[in-house]
């Protein structure tokens, strides 16, 4: 629009935000919503590292830990790992489990219950007669426990191994 000289012409834009709030409301439900869901209550991280075995009997072993972090306080915590069926247990270094079955290969610990922020190791080492070459995978251990009368479960991370094959002339 053209104004003549000494003319005014006044502009008042208002903005609603009343739908940009409302979406932006709706946004931080879902992120809310999503984040409880998936809330979980102890954390579970599983690794493994390669021990040497005196002797030479072309067996391989590997140590295997399980780091079990509580997040808030719990209760009849029950740990399952389940054990390929190549490999034999050898030893434990930390906590004896609560049970161990060769024929479903599972050892399972129990807990009455975890305080906020404890931390528990759990470990033992595994071997096999057989030589791995490649990449060697052991599964991930599942936690059930009790929170607030609710049943929860949790699994951790897979644990991988790389094998390398080793000459005699690197020994």
């Amino acid at each position: 629009r053209e104004l003549p000289p000494s003319e005014e012409f006044k502009l008042i834009i208002k903005t609603n935000w009343f739908f940009p709030l409302i979406l932006l409301a709706f946004i931080l439900l879902v992120v809310a919503l999503v984040k409880l869901i998936t809330k979980k209550h102890i954390v579970l991280r599983k690794n493994v590292s390669f021990v040497r075995i005196k002797g030479k009997g072309g067996e391989f072993a590997l140590k295997v830990s399980i780091v079990l972090q509580a997040k808030d306080f719990v209760e009849k915590v029950d740990i399952i790992d389940r054990i390929p069926p190549m490999v034999k247990i050898h030893d434990y270094l930390s906590e004896k489990p609560f049970s161990t079955d060769e024929k479903s290969r599972k050892i399972v610990w129990k807990f009455d219950s975890l305080s906020k922020g404890e931390i528990r190791r759990l470990s033992y080492v595994v071997y096999s007669k057989i030589g791995v070459l490649g990449k060697f995978v052991l599964p991930s251990t599942t936690v059930i426990y009790e929170r607030d009368g609710n049943i929860h479960e949790a699994e951790s991370n897979k644990a991988y191994f790389i094998a390398e094959q080793i000459t005699g002339d690197e020994e």
